[in-house]
């Protein structure tokens, strides 16, 4: 298997069920690691595979509780053992950096020096700018580029280059020239299907996409392999459907599955 690809940790919006976790995926290139979101029921999905201490970074595309809110146990994951791996990069949209900070007040033990600031302690907080054009170098051959999304907090778009292989993931958003930018020739764009369907009102307050809209958006950036994923739970084949109807030139069209592993390489028809 290629040693560049995607493992879909979680997919769910909302909340986990009994199949899946909320929103969270890794990124791995040759020995780099890298966690997308960390929504309920992520800890548990890397404890299993023996990756809670493996990390090189975490990137968070926004502080909903299902995108965001497993942060604090990892960090208690990783503090609390015998001996604590090193503190590792955690970005986040620039202007969430004082929403974090106060979950972290939250989430503190203040009489045990440990965990008296467990996020802070366990991570290297650092802002996110979503500026389309700020590469983040995270390791050797691996880097990140943001662009701001649309949606009802701060959320960014994600960008991936893996030594010349494209990951992109839209992040909750609405359509937007952020998201379009991001997915934008990717070999692999993972995208949210929120809605099977939704009225114009409730897709601008929210900032999200219907299924329908993720297939054309995957059509117009022209992406390789498309995932669809961020589904409810109530209606995932129908939204599947209605993502692939939709996806037109999109060579591979897949469904967001926990475990689904995807080789980060340009799909072809």
């Amino acid at each position: 298997m290629t040693d560049t690809r995607l493992t879909v940790l979680g997919y769910r919006a909302g909340r986990p069920d009994a199949v899946s976790a909320c929103s969270g995926y890794l990124v791995e290139h040759g020995e780099v690691r890298v966690l997308v979101d960390c929504g309920p029921g992520i800890v548990t999905q890397l404890v299993s595979r023996g990756l809670e201490h493996r990390l090189d970074a975490v990137v968070l595309t926004h502080l909903h509780q299902d995108h965001a809110f497993d942060v604090v146990p990892l960090a208690f994951t990783r503090l609390l053992t015998k001996e604590p791996p090193p503190r590792i990069p955690l970005w986040i949209p620039e202007d969430s950096v004082d929403t974090l900070a106060a979950l972290d007040e939250w989430a503190a033990v203040p009489t045990d020096p440990v965990v008296g600031r467990p996020l802070a302690t366990a991570f290297d907080v650092r802002p996110l700018v979503r500026d389309g054009a700020t590469a983040v170098p995270i390791a050797d051959g691996v880097s990140l580029t943001a662009h701001r999304a649309r949606h009802a907090v701060p959320s960014a778009s994600l960008r991936f280059d893996l030594a010349g292989r494209i990951l992109a993931f839209s992040s909750d958003t609405g359509w937007c020239d952020g998201v379009l930018a991001a997915a934008s020739d990717a070999d692999v764009f993972v995208c949210e299907a929120t809605y099977l369907t939704a009225d114009p009102a409730m897709l601008a307050e929210h900032g999200h996409l219907t299924a329908r809209m993720t297939g054309e958006l995957a059509d117009a950036a022209g992406v390789g392999l498309l995932v669809v994923s961020h589904l409810l739970g109530y209606d995932d084949e129908e939204s599947f459907a209605a993502a692939r109807a939709a996806a037109g030139r999109v060579p591979v069209v897949l469904p967001a599955r926990a475990g689904l592993v995807v080789p980060v390489e340009r799909a072809v028809r």
